[in-house]
């Protein structure tokens, strides 16, 4: 590989332009050099990866080969990058540790580690701190049409007209004119009901899940949560220690006479409406008010999690519970990761106002806020009509390509499988005749380089549906239809190898 992603050449490009208009003392070569050992230092470039030659990559952002080639050799002296005549540059694979860390030998050497209780919940979901994407990842969204060179001039006016005093206008909450916005537009399009004055801005949905967490109960307290539901969200609670009571899903959304019958003295309930995770069915509206109902007689707080509701395929969105509560029992949480690019890192939560002091309080124990001048520039994004107008074009894209997938796997796959058409959202439900199958093709799928999420994956209580979650928004056609020949392969070698073995036997 010889090129960067789109991601990281768009964070360089943001880095020019920022040390242009902020830094202007600092050399470009010396701004890059220090952009790319930040991408290396993180894992988003590997030992041995090929650098783009300075030629192309001065082309590509408008600079100077000269600039290029400096910034290079400031990293070939640093000891990160290798260069060879005729070959190129590569990432080094660095010997030495960076200096005042100790070797990983020394580390174990240094005496035992006593961990709190939590820190081994976190251990069990054994995260991989380097992203590598697959075909059929869940919940990645199209980028290469995201509109960037109109937020890299909103990002330079915010720079021009306010430079590093952006951040004036926020708090702890988040930028006010963000918040005014957002709320804007969730009334116009989600019937969400509230103030600026409710609204949290936080960098993800799983800092606001840790965060209710926190604020709603205390360890070994009992919570709702659907079954099979969002990994992230059973990961964040199982870390706080709290009890998960699963409550079933089924084609019209979490059962809510299960809560309703059920003696646990559930805190809250975490609930993924508008598009359950991962069935992709919808809450009913008749379930949604006996929800609402049940939480009010149960004292029991609702998080809706509407994480990507605006892509809605066929019909009117049901209205979302937040908007239908009038109890101020719900806390709504969205995310800009979905329907923009992952890397701006903005979500937010809508709060009833008994809530409000108690979340700023808790994040204020956590971190301060998100980038001021990110935040500006988001606002004046949604506030020209560019966020909407985005939304709508990718809703295009991604019905198109639902239908797409969705007609390639019947084709290519015939009766092996079946598929759920999926309301909204950027995967389908893919479902098989035993867990058997989905856990030896789970397992065979890396070598096919794809991502097949296994239902079990999200099950707190094992469940009769067995089956993948697939990602499709990120794929184009031609990109559809050559995965799932992949896909289609894979599954009739693993059929076939099964078969063979069972007959064996």
């Amino acid at each position: 590989m010889n090129r960067l992603t789109e991601h990281q050449l768009r964070y360089l490009l943001l880095q020019k332009e920022l040390t242009k208009q902020v830094s202007p003392e600092v050399s470009l070569a010396t701004a890059l050099a220090g952009a790319f050992k930040t991408m290396i230092q993180q894992g988003e470039l590997v030992a041995g990866q090929c650098l783009p030659a300075s030629r192309v990559l001065a082309a590509s952002m408008l600079l100077s080969r000269g600039t290029i080639e400096s910034c290079y050799s400031s990293l070939e002296a640093e000891g990160y990058v290798s260069r060879e005549v005729g070959r190129g540059s590569f990432i080094s694979q660095r010997q030495q540790p960076l200096l005042g860390l100790m070797s990983e030998r020394e580390v174990r050497s240094s005496g035992r580690v006593t961990l709190s209780r939590r820190s081994s919940q976190h251990a069990k979901s054994e995260p991989n701190n380097v992203f590598q994407y697959r075909a059929f990842s869940p919940g990645t969204p199209e980028t290469r049409n995201f509109p960037i060179h109109t937020w890299v001039d909103l990002y330079q006016q915010t720079i021009k007209e306010e430079g590093l005093y952006a951040t004036n206008g926020n708090n702890l909450q988040g930028n006010i004119h963000l918040r005014e916005a957002i709320c804007d537009y969730l009334l116009s399009e989600r019937g969400v009901k509230a103030q600026a004055n409710q609204l949290l801005i936080v960098s993800s949905t799983q800092q606001s899940l840790s965060l209710c967490a926190q604020v709603l109960a205390d360890a070994d307290d009992s919570i709702f949560i659907e079954n099979p539901g969002y990994p992230g969200a059973i990961r964040a609670f199982l870390a706080a220690q709290l009890k998960l009571v699963p409550i079933a899903v089924d084609d019209q959304g979490i059962c809510v006479d299960e809560i309703i019958r059920s003696q646990a003295n559930a805190r809250f309930l975490y609930v993924t409406p508008s598009n359950q995770y991962p069935t992709g069915y919808a809450l009913s509206l008749e379930r949604r008010l006996a929800l609402i109902e049940a939480a009010r007689n149960r004292e029991m707080w609702i998080i809706e999690d509407d994480y990507d509701s605006e892509f809605h395929y066929k019909g009117i969105a049901t209205a979302s519970l937040q908007g239908l509560d009038p109890y101020q029992r719900t806390i709504y949480l969205g995310t800009f990761s979905k329907t923009l690019f992952p890397d701006l890192h903005v979500s937010y939560m809508v709060l009833p106002l008994s809530l409000i002091n108690p979340m700023i309080a808790a994040r204020a124990n956590t971190d301060s806020q998100t980038s001021g001048i990110t935040q500006r520039t988001l606002a004046k994004f949604i506030m020209q009509g560019h966020y909407r107008e985005h939304v709508l074009t990718m809703k295009k894209i991604y019905s198109f390509r639902a239908e797409l997938i969705i007609n390639e796997i019947k084709k290519q796959c015939s009766s092996k499988v079946q598929v759920i058409k999926p309301n909204c959202g950027l995967q389908i439900l893919c479902l098989v005749e035993s867990k058997k199958i989905e856990q030896y093709v789970t397992h065979r799928a890396e070598q096919y380089n794809l991502t097949l999420k296994g239902l079990s994956e999200f099950c707190t209580q094992e469940i009769a549906l067995s089956g993948w979650l697939m990602g499709f928004a990120a794929l184009d056609p031609m990109e559809i239809a050559n995965n799932i020949k992949a896909f289609s392969h894979l599954l009739t070698l693993c059929l076939d190898e099964m078969d063979s073995s069972a007959s064996c036997q």
